[in-house]
């Protein structure tokens, strides 16, 4: 803020004149003070008219400091001490805060109060001090001449006017500033209302119509077989019917479940993310896509930063994929990033059909869909900029129709100080294997499987065993307190368990409770466990790895969930013969 317009009040022999003139110029710094709105312009105004009001050849804005006087500005013939701290007992503007109340001091080096060392360097011969806000002092304001000089009452009188004027500026801002933050918390709330009101919309769209159709189609064709209809061909499709109607459901309840976490920005929990990681697991997860549309993906040397790494792979694969799908056979899409003064921009870049202008911004509204046959959720690019929304940036498209497209988001700068955190700390799942000395002890490991479904108990021994051929002796338990009244026995009898497969969602006691009671039983809590859950909550995983849990398996079992789990269990080996693969104890 530039200096305030105020003269210099002059000098006037007739003391009333010069009172009532320097009155009439305190009217116009209290209107100054009271269009303040930061400390900073506060400064100013007042060490301006301290120095003005007084004809001094100096004056110093002071602010209390816990027990620091902090010389916060000031306006002299020559440098005092703007911008440094001193112990309140050792300076005068202290001692005036301390003891609340005026000092004049004609001659500096009279005066026991005043640390003359400090002035020595400086011009001042002479000062005055008025506290500001006499009660409970916040702070001081100094006027210093070249000479001895006594200043009369009328102009303490007019120093502490204006110190008391000061204290409530202050005290102003203080309040605007808690107004200010207020309706800024207010903002993010009815911003977040709005959010959770949309999710609710997607979410009842998504009960009301779209979970209804295939459910519609697994009933319908359930029937079918049941009751006799369609031929021994047709059966066959049926089921095929059946079973793409069930992956879909299964794809929309994960899709709308993610959704609606999104509207929360304490879930977003921050981590060191390599996007060149990132990128290469999106691939991953596309590869059969990609083969099948000979697609071709490239991406350029992409930034680490600080991120939630699975939504950063959310984001890169839904828009890896929607070029992709929308693309022509062979389509290419490459992936980039600038940095710029706001952070990286990331450009996820096809050479495709493009996109109409009037649906650039369409296609990020839920269930916004440009064809009518489409296989997807219609929530991706929603998805996506809930996501990047969520970390701070925002996410839009570029196209030409018949030229391509181009996603672009923003995300903010990565942190320096996570820049070297270990990658690994986001993948507890999936550990390197450990080194081993090769020595095994050919005994088939002892696997205790705890769910009280029995369909599920069905699937994950067909699945395990069957389909993927593994070797092992399968015990069931059909809760978690079966479960541990099954391991004391077993310890009883001097046998082992080496692995627990526990299910989360059971009556009674759940799976959380059960690795609680292990952990706290010396006698059990060496028993390896991995969970065995259809949920795939977050919070979930996150709390099974605190519990103790050595892995996170989503139903259906299989082994290529399994097996980087269990290979970072030292108390157990994988060993394959070719036609099947054992689990066996470690020697």
């Amino acid at each position: 803020m530039a200096d305030p317009p105020f003269e210099s009040v002059p000098k006037i022999d007739n003391p009333s004149q010069s009172y009532t003139r320097a009155m009439e110029y305190l009217v116009g710094v209290v209107q100054a003070l009271s269009q303040a709105r930061d400390v900073g312009e506060v400064a100013v105004i007042v060490r301006n008219a301290a120095r003005n009001l007084t004809g001094a050849d100096g004056a110093t804005f002071v602010l209390r400091d816990g027990n620091a006087c902090y010389y916060a500005d000031e306006n002299a013939i020559a440098p005092l001490w703007k911008g440094k701290r001193f112990p309140m007992e050792m300076c005068v503007s202290g001692w005036v805060m301390l003891n609340r109340q005026a000092v004049t001091i004609p001659d500096i080096y009279q005066d026991a109060r005043v640390p003359t060392e400090a002035y020595r360097p400086t011009f001042v011969k002479s000062l005055a001090m008025v506290p500001i806000r006499r009660e409970a002092p916040i702070g001081a304001i100094g006027n210093y001449w070249a000479v001895n000089r006594t200043p009369t009452s009328e102009e303490m009188a007019i120093l502490q006017a204006l110190a008391d004027t000061t204290s409530v500026a202050l005290e102003n801002i203080q309040l605007y500033d808690t107004l200010r933050e207020k309706v800024k918390a207010l903002e993010a709330q009815q911003a977040r209302i709005q959010a959770q009101h949309e999710t609710l919309e997607v979410f009842t769209r998504a009960l009301a119509h779209d979970l209804r159709e295939p459910v519609r189609t697994v009933r319908s064709f359930s029937d079918l077989i049941v009751e006799g209809g369609g031929t021994p061909e047709t059966r066959p499709d049926y089921f095929d019917f059946i079973r793409k109607a069930a992956d879909r459901m299964a794809m929309l309840i994960d899709t709308v479940f993610l959704y609606t976490q999104l509207d929360d920005p304490s879930r977003l929990v921050r981590k060191p993310c390599d996007m060149n990681d990132v990128v290469q697991a999106a691939k991953e997860n596309l590869a059969h896509l990609i083969i099948e549309r000979g697609a071709g993906v490239t991406y350029d040397i992409l930034p680490k930063l600080s991120a939630h790494p699975t939504h950063m792979m959310q984001v890169l694969q839904n828009l890896i994929a929607n070029a992709i799908h929308h693309g022509p056979e062979g389509v290419k899409v490459h992936i980039s990033a600038e940095q710029g003064e706001d952070g990286w921009q990331f450009s996820v870049l096809d050479d495709g059909p493009g996109i109409a202008a009037n649906d650039t911004t369409r296609i990020f509204q839920p269930f916004k869909r440009l064809n009518q046959n489409e296989e997807g959720a219609g929530l991706g690019l929603s998805l996506c900029r809930k996501i990047v929304g969520l970390h701070g940036g925002r996410i839009w498209c570029e196209s030409t129709v018949g030229k391509g497209a181009k996603f672009i988001f923003t995300l903010p700068p990565p942190d320096s100080d996570q820049k070297n955190i270990d990658r690994r700390t986001d993948k507890w799942m999936t550990r390197d294997n450990l080194a081993t000395d090769g020595s095994t002890q050919e005994k088939l490991a002892n696997v205790l499987l705890v769910d009280d479904r029995k369909s599920d108990v069905e699937l994950t021994r067909v699945f395990l065993q069957v389909r993927d051929k593994m070797k092992f002796n399968l015990s069931v338990a059909n809760g978690a307190r079966e479960a541990l009244e099954a391991l004391k026995q077993a310890r009883s009898r001097d046998e082992k368990i080496d692995l627990l497969l526990l299910d989360i969602n059971m009556p009674g006691m759940d799976g959380f409770e059960m690795l609680e009671k292990l952990q706290a039983d010396d006698s059990l809590k060496h028993v390896a466990v991995i969970m065995c859950t259809g949920s795939t909550y977050d919070q979930d995983q996150m709390r099974a790895r605190e519990l103790g849990a050595s892995g996170y398996m989503v139903k259906p079992a299989s082994l290529a969930q399994l097996k980087p789990m269990l290979d970072a269990i030292p108390a157990l080996r994988l060993k394959g013969d070719g036609e099947s693969v054992h689990l066996t104890r470690a020697a």
